[in-house]
């Protein structure tokens, strides 16, 4: 019994460690992705303590244990996650001045600016990486919006891409999230593809940053 219980402690920790480790691989999240990482750490580190409850004889124990651990590996990870912020430019009206819109047109879904900022970094600092996006419609209703980056080094994802779903009146809107450069990051090109998703359409926009 006693070998048991010490080698689920042991798997535990490995799987903390491994929680942490993909944390660390450039990943990013929103303000509230400490949180969101806590909960879903919970979860994970629930459903690994029922195993390890059931190696030791008390699946529910397993299962608290598990879920605090997982939580705790949420923070981990959540502590390396940047601030996401969504900000309206302009409302419906306003909007419609400045693309000479209609409601005759239908829907217009446009990502007109993507930049980053810095453009040029070393690894392990961080980036800014921003989008000016515009969401038109024939009415002025609320709509979800998914707003998505993926980071690319010579084709290949560079950490997890980043996703989050706001609730926008139509209108042109900024935003910014921050996206922290892997420490073991190859210099070069990175691309970041910037990307809007709604019922009203999709668009995208790519942007630039280099790694010194």
């Amino acid at each position: 019994m006693l070998i048991r219980k010490t080698l689920a402690v042991v798997l535990v920790i490995s799987m903390v460690a491994a929680l942490g480790g993909c944390a660390t691989n450039g990943y990013y999240e929103p303000t509230r992705s400490a949180g969101a990482g806590a909960l879903g750490g919970a979860a994970t580190g629930a459903a690994i303590g029922s195993i390890i409850g059931a190696a030791t004889g008390s699946p529910a124990t397993g299962a608290w244990v598990g879920a605090a651990t997982g939580g705790v590996a949420g923070l981990v990870g959540g502590y390396l996650y940047a601030e996401h912020q969504n900000r309206q430019r302009w409302n419906y009206i306003q909007a419609q001045q400045q693309y000479n819109y209609s409601p005759s047109q239908g829907n217009v879904v446009n990502v007109s600016e993507a930049t980053v900022s810095p453009s040029s970094v070393r690894p392990g600092q961080q980036v800014n990486l921003s989008m000016v996006y515009t969401i038109l419609g024939p009415q002025n209703n609320p709509t979800s919006v998914t707003l998505s980056r993926e980071v690319r080094k010579d084709g290949q994802i560079v950490g997890q891409p980043y996703q989050t779903t706001v609730n926008n009146y139509p209108g042109t809107y900024t935003d910014q999230v921050g996206y922290v450069v892997p420490s073991n990051a190859a210099p070069g090109t990175y691309t970041v593809t910037n990307r809007v998703v709604s019922s009203l359409g999709t668009a995208e926009r790519v942007s630039y940053f280099t790694v010194m």
